[in-house]
């Protein structure tokens, strides 16, 4: 039987109050901040909960259904620019079409939906044809200069992830196109018309791939930030491989938290990416005496004399990669590295290479974002947010034993295995 509007009301009333306290509570009655964490999230759930009961299946049907239009509201005003425009002043609709090129029946539907939702602040509503706004703290994070900006976290999003996503039935159809090679078209290939993977298109399209490149930055930041933190990331062996790792996402978070830590990073990933990759860390002042090597490959090549792997380092890390892709793939993927970490071994390593997974994983009580991102990644490339137990058989059908894991104040579980 479903609970009261009521009874929820009370029941997130308590939560909020014990998440956060005033300044009088006693100390022992302040939540960890792990359990601070785990809390916000309840709240969250609590929110949705009080939300589907007050406006019933109906309502609260086409109200989910119509979010879709709200994001393409967020897309559309972030992608034109407003938030930058607007900077420290306050505009008219009519002086932002101006500034813009965009008209301004577009800009006034589209500033009114987000308005609902707490983006900009609405000065002056004087002449209704023409509102004048200003930004505010939800609105100044889709600024490009912002220190934490999600402006292409949120272009990436509500293009690639949005339209592929409309994709999904025609995709999911069993007699759905294939590539030449015979696989499965996902549905942002059949949104854009293409028959690569999505890594392969992006690095071809350059300013896509540049803006996915910094939306991953912004997405985990935003989801991951305290991973850097709630890891013992100096308790690792260097020279530390990152297979898949982008422009290398994770070592800019260590070297800008950890300086003190002096690691060697071996960053592993599509020639493209890498390109990519040495212009960012160009830009770098390394600290101490922590370095970083780029080496082109592919860990998708059929014999692994061709993958261009580095081989026999004492730590691999994969992050943010075994999610694209399928179970039969990630298999391949795992061999590979397994293979890497058992040939050529340094006789001074001590202990067996380890292997660090680092995903987001589906847990019972995972939060929303967990969920959409689900869906996001489906979309792209046809992969999928696995669980713990769906993870470690993977691992272990590769030849891994799984000898730990940390859950942390992230939407990331780090997961250790040797061989």
């Amino acid at each position: 039987m479903a609970q009261s509007p009521v009874r929820i009301a009370e029941s997130l009333l308590d939560l909020v109050k014990k998440t956060y306290p005033n300044e009088s509570a006693e100390p022992d009655a302040q939540l960890s901040p792990s359990e601070a964490h785990e809390s916000k999230y309840q709240i969250e759930d609590l929110c949705g909960q009080l939300l589907r009961s007050v406006l019933g299946p109906l309502g609260y049907t086409v109200l989910l259904a119509e979010s879709c239009q709200e994001s393409s509201a967020l897309g559309f005003v972030s992608q034109s620019g407003v938030s930058d425009a607007l900077g420290n002043a306050a505009m008219s609709v009519q002086e932002l079409s101006e500034a813009l090129g965009v008209k301004p029946k577009y800009l006034k539907v589209a500033m009114s939906c987000l308005n609902k939702h707490g983006y900009f602040d609405e000065v002056s509503s004087a002449n209704p044809d023409s509102p004048i706004y200003r930004n505010n703290g939800l609105s100044s994070v889709l600024q490009e200069g912002h220190p934490s900006s999600l402006k292409d976290a949120v272009g990436f999003i509500c293009d690639e992830g949005f339209k592929a996503t409309s994709h999904l039935l025609q995709a999911s159809k069993v007699s759905s196109p294939k590539t030449p090679q015979g696989k499965d078209l996902t549905a942002l290939n059949l949104a854009f018309g293409f028959n690569q993977t999505v890594f392969e298109w992006m690095s071809q399209e350059a300013w896509r791939g540049k803006r996915m490149g910094n939306a991953m930055q912004q997405l985990h930041r935003m989801a991951n930030g305290n991973v850097i933190f709630d890891y013992n990331w100096s308790g690792l062996t260097s020279p530390i491989v990152d297979v898949g790792g982008g422009i290398g996402s994770l070592e800019l978070a260590l070297v800008k938290n950890r300086p003190q830590d002096n690691f060697q990073f071996m960053l592993f990933d599509i020639p493209e990416t890498i390109e990519n990759a040495r212009k960012v860390w160009s830009a770098q002042a390394l600290p101490g005496q922590t370095s970083i090597t780029f080496h082109p490959g592919n860990f998708m090549a059929t014999d692994f004399e061709d993958t261009s792997l580095p081989v026999g380092k004492p730590t691999y890390i994969i992050r943010h990669v075994l999610h694209d892709w399928s179970d039969e793939e990630v298999l391949h993927i795992l061999k590979h590295v397994r293979t890497a970490m058992t040939s050529n071994l340094g006789s001074n390593l001590g202990s067996k290479p380890k292997l660090l997974l680092c995903e987001m994983l589906l847990h019972p009580d995972s939060h929303r974002f967990i969920r959409t991102t689900s869906m996001q990644l489906l979309s792209l490339n046809g992969g999928l947010t696995r669980t713990m137990a769906e993870m470690i058989k993977l691992l272990e059908m590769a030849g891994f034993s799984v000898v730990n894991s940390h859950k942390m104040r992230a939407a990331d579980t780090i997961i250790e295995a040797i061989f």
